[in-house]
């Protein structure tokens, strides 16, 4: 019997130590792509994005003075920057259930970290507290933001 509950209770931790992580996905989509190149490996201040996002084609930019926005030509790709503070990409709706996945994938890679199981998540990217979050609703929306 102490054999059998030693067993169970070796079996039960092994489980828990998994709840909060998962295995990395590819990262194949080309908007978490270019969510991964514009918002997380210009962390923390997102200086860089700009310059980042018209490498993937986002060319028209306009100050707004609370952020600046940008869209590629087709209006297919946007993005959303206030520096220092948020950095946000959208698209249109993709039929792909793992973006989610993709995202907390490219998330953990950039953090080094293991790849949290869902959003929204704070995560420490360069040495920075952030939250994460991906919306679906009427399209995709990559949200990259700090912690008031």
């Amino acid at each position: 019997m102490k054999k059998f509950a030693l067993l169970v209770s070796f079996g039960l931790l092994g489980a828990c130590a998994n709840l909060g992580s998962q295995p990395p996905v590819p990262v194949t989509s080309p908007v978490v792509q270019a969510f991964r190149d514009i918002c997380l490996q210009t962390a923390p201040s997102f200086a860089e994005a700009h310059r980042v996002a018209r490498q993937h084609g986002v060319t028209e930019m306009t100050d707004m003075g609370f952020a600046t926005v940008g869209f590629n030509a087709d209006k297919s790709l946007s993005i959303q920057v206030k520096v220092s503070h948020e950095c946000v990409v959208t698209s249109e709706a993709q039929e792909d259930d793992s973006l989610t996945r993709q995202l907390l994938t490219a998330a953990a890679i950039n953090a080094g970290t293991t790849v949290p199981r869902k959003v929204p998540v704070k995560m420490m990217i360069a040495g920075q507290p952030f939250i994460l979050m991906h919306d679906r609703v009427g399209g995709e929306a990559f949200v990259m933001l700090k912690p008031e």
